[in-house]
C-alpha cells in the first residue's frame, strides 16, 4: 500500500508542481501591502526565475519597492487585483515604463488560464470534428472547421436553406 500512495503523492507533485507559480502571482495585489517581505522576495523569485530570468534580482526590487508605495498610498489604492494588473500591462499607462518587469509579470499573470477546461473542451471539439471518416482533414480546413464548432453559430440557427440555395446557384 506504501508503494501506491508514494507513487499518487509523486504523481499528484509532478501534476501540480506549478501552483506555486500561481500563488506568487498574489502578490501583484492590493494585499501585498500586508504580505511580509520574506514572503515577497520568495513569490518574487519564483515569479523572476520562471519568467524573466535574464532581469537582474536587485532591479526587480527595487521596482517592487516603487510599485509597494503606488498600492499603499498611490494611485493603486483601493483597487482590485484585477485593476491593478490590467493598469500594470495596459501599454496606455505609465506604469509599464515605470515597472518594466513587473508589469510583464501583470501582463502573464492576466493570461494564464485557471483551469485547463477549455483545452478539454478543444480536445472534445477535436474529435467530434476529426473523426474516422474525415481523417485527411488537416492545417487551415482543420482550424476553420475547429473555429467554426467551437465560436460559431448554434445548429439550430444555421440558415440551411440558404445556405443550400447559395450553394446551388453558383457556378462549378
Amino acid at each position: 500500500m506504501d508503494a501506491y500512495l508514494d507513487g499518487l503523492i509523486a504523481h499528484l507533485e509532478r501534476r501540480f508542481s506549478e501552483v506555486g507559480v500561481l500563488a506568487a502571482f498574489g502578490i501583484l495585489g492590493p494585499q501585498s501591502a500586508r504580505i511580509p517581505n520574506d514572503i515577497i522576495h520568495t513569490h518574487l523569485r519564483t515569479l523572476v526565475g520562471k519568467f524573466c530570468s535574464h532581469v537582474d534580482f536587485d532591479t526587480v526590487l527595487e521596482e517592487w519597492a516603487s510599485f509597494k508605495e503606488q498600492v499603499v498610498s498611490g494611485p493603486l489604492k483601493n483597487k482590485t487585483q484585477l485593476d491593478i494588473l490590467s493598469d500594470l500591462s495596459s501599454k496606455y499607462e505609465e506604469f509599464g515604463v515605470l515597472y518594466p518587469t513587473i508589469s510583464q509579470l501583470a501582463a502573464i499573470a492576466l493570461t494564464v488560464p485557471v483551469s485547463s477546461v477549455n483545452c478539454e473542451r478543444d480536445i472534445s471539439t477535436l474529435n467530434r470534428v476529426k473523426t474516422n471518416i474525415r481523417n485527411r482533414l488537416q492545417g487551415d480546413h482543420l482550424a476553420a472547421c475547429m473555429r467554426i464548432s467551437i465560436n460559431g453559430p448554434e445548429v439550430s440557427d444555421f440558415p440551411y436553406q440558404e445556405a443550400l440555395e447559395t450553394f446551388f446557384t453558383k457556378p462549378l
